[in-house]
């Protein structure tokens, strides 16, 4: 039976206990996974993400088959999050991902709740970096049909994919990148609610929204 890499193992609880601290996944919800291309280490079933511990990190096979598959068995005796399926389908559609955070974050899946893309153009940040958030239609959690849903959005090109009724999922090259999309994610959609307290949100035209995205080159 294998067992965890020391730094690997490390690197996954310092993010986990980061996302918790940061007040993206309440209690236990959410999940953490990283990926090196053999194995997946994934977060366990029923796991509070800040008290998250070594003992906490199932490890599945991460090795593809001709198709491009990935079996995701597990390799080791921890229960996996339900959410496994998820992690392994982004796996499969994204192989430049090797880092995947899903969060229940209550500002984000506001949007989610109600069925909302994040694409209101408020701030020249997250249009730089981002344009908008799409919503995946819903579909069960820890379904097979959720899954394929999400995966399609990653294959396109996204890097954050909100999910109706349910919150929001990120992947990226590391998890200290995935952390840093979520925080940006959060900090677009507190600022959205806040600017709706205080009065009517003043969006940027078509004209500076293009100068910002010109900005790439």
């Amino acid at each position: 039976m294998p067992k965890v890499n020391k730094k690997e193992a490390g690197e996954l609880l310092y993010w986990a206990k980061r996302t918790y601290s940061a007040k993206m996944v309440p209690a236990t919800s959410g999940n953490i996974s990283i990926y090196n291309d053999k194995e997946i280490l994934l977060s366990a079933s029923g796991i509070c993400l800040g008290d998250m511990e070594t003992k906490d990190i199932a490890i599945l096979d991460g090795k593809r088959n001709a198709e491009g598959y990935i079996t995701g068995a597990v390799l080791n005796n921890v229960k996996p999050s339900s959410e496994k399926l998820m992690h392994i389908k982004i796996y499969e559609k994204r192989p430049d991902i090797k880092a995947v955070i899903h969060i229940h974050c209550p500002y984000v899946t506001s949007f989610a709740v109600c069925r909302k893309e994040m694409n209101e153009p408020i701030l020249p940040e997250f249009i730089y970096n981002f344009n908008s958030i799409p919503s995946a239609k819903y579909a069960l959690p820890s379904s097979m049909e959720l899954a394929d849903e999400i995966s399609k959005y990653f294959e396109a090109g996204n890097s954050a994919v909100l999910m109706e009724n349910h919150g929001l999922v990120a992947g990226a090259k590391t998890l200290k990148e995935t952390f840093y999309i979520l925080e940006s994610i959060q900090a677009y959609a507190k600022t959205y609610f806040a600017a709706k307290f205080l009065g009517e949100i003043q969006t940027l035209n078509e004209e500076e929204v293009l100068k910002i995205k010109n900005l790439k080159g």
